[in-house]
């Protein structure tokens, strides 16, 4: 199984090369402050079908959804 830091790599790399900003600093519910990569979207999953990662979360952030690696 990868460790956290290649996913976060594997993430960043393909978000990027499908056009999205990557935010390399999100701290979201229930992360006690530790960060980890994440992109706003309008539709999560539609994004998460693009990236081909299997284990991203989402948050609910008003009118947009931020997807991230946890």
């Amino acid at each position: 199984m990868p460790d956290r830091k290649e996913i976060e790599k594997k993430f960043i790399a393909k978000a990027e090369e499908l056009g999205y900003e990557v935010n390399r600093h999100y701290s979201g519910r229930f992360m006690y402050g530790r960060e980890c990569p994440s992109v706003t979207v309008e539709n999560p999953n539609d994004f998460i079908a693009e990236m081909g990662m299997k284990g991203l979360r989402t948050d609910n952030m008003g009118l947009d959804y931020v997807v991230y690696t946890g």
